[in-house]
């Protein structure tokens, strides 16, 4: 390779690599953003973030909305992010049980993957309701403060973790709820692997609460599934009593069927494991 051919390939890493935090700056809760907002988001120098933006538009991966000058997803995105999830079996496998825990509840089950520091809604059993939390699948959450990123992430091994943390530090919303060296997260994580669930009481977004448990595989990284409900709905010991043990033994039934083996070794192993904050 010559000397032009290795500054070229730099310059479309570059921009590919700039092109895709554009994207990954909208969110659930920011679906709409402006040039200038996207500008403080991604931290890209100006010039690039409006040829990229044109390129972006022009490909149909963002669209432009005159009358509030603002960018939106398009739907180039949404059909790349259905042939992931169409060709991802856990979801198949998981659903006749999420239906059952749907039925039994009367309220949507959710199934979650680890991206990065935020949790991916993958697959989801809805059930109408005067409730609706405006989520639905491809709509993310932060990792550090979800009962369906805590249980994740309590199940990973130290080199994952800390990764991860290190990147959670520098977000100074992420950093109150990991703590000074990762250690008030460390505890969290711990009690989590203790009780085999963890749950959401409206740490970040008010009017709701979520119990999640892990989903198991052979692969390194584990998956959740929860079920949110209204304040109203339930409380904290009844989603502890009621909600947690029929989350766990599906958790573990859907586990089993991925090919998940949990032996009394590994369990063992898994209730000693600590995450040592630097």
């Amino acid at each position: 390779m010559t000397q032009n051919d290795s500054q070229e390939s730099e310059l479309h890493h570059g921009s590919a690599a700039r092109a895709l935090r554009i994207l990954e700056s909208f969110s659930v809760l920011r679906p709409n953003l402006s040039f200038n907002e996207i500008e403080m988001k991604t931290c890209i120098p100006r010039s690039s973030v409006f040829r990229l933006l044109k390129t972006l538009t022009h490909l149909n991966y963002l669209r432009y909305h005159a009358e509030s000058k603002k960018y939106s997803l398009g739907p180039r995105v949404l059909s790349l992010g259905f042939s992931v999830l169409q060709s991802m079996e856990i979801r198949e496998l998981a659903r006749p049980f999420m239906e059952r825990l749907s039925r039994e509840f009367n309220k949507s089950v959710n199934l979650l993957m680890l991206d990065r520091e935020r949790m991916v809604f993958i697959e989801r059993i809805r059930v109408p309701g005067r409730m609706d939390f405006n989520i639905s699948v491809g709509s993310t959450v932060p990792a550090y403060s979800t009962a369906s990123g805590k249980v994740v992430l309590s199940h990973l091994d130290d080199n994952h973790l800390a990764k991860i943390v290190r990147e959670m530090e520098k977000d100074p919303q992420a950093a109150k709820y990991v703590g000074k060296n990762g250690k008030k997260l460390a505890q969290a994580l711990k009690e989590v692997r203790q009780d085999g669930f963890a749950i959401y009481e409206e740490e970040v977004f008010r009017g709701f609460r979520a119990v999640a448990v892990p989903i198991l595989t052979s692969e390194e990284i584990p998956y959740a599934m929860d079920i949110i409900v209204g304040v109203e709905e339930a409380s904290v010991d009844k989603l502890k009593t009621l909600y947690a043990p029929k989350l766990i033994k599906a958790g573990k039934e859907i586990s089993k069927v991925l090919g998940h083996v949990e032996s009394d070794q590994i369990k063992a192993n898994l209730s000693s494991t600590r995450y040592d904050p630097r």
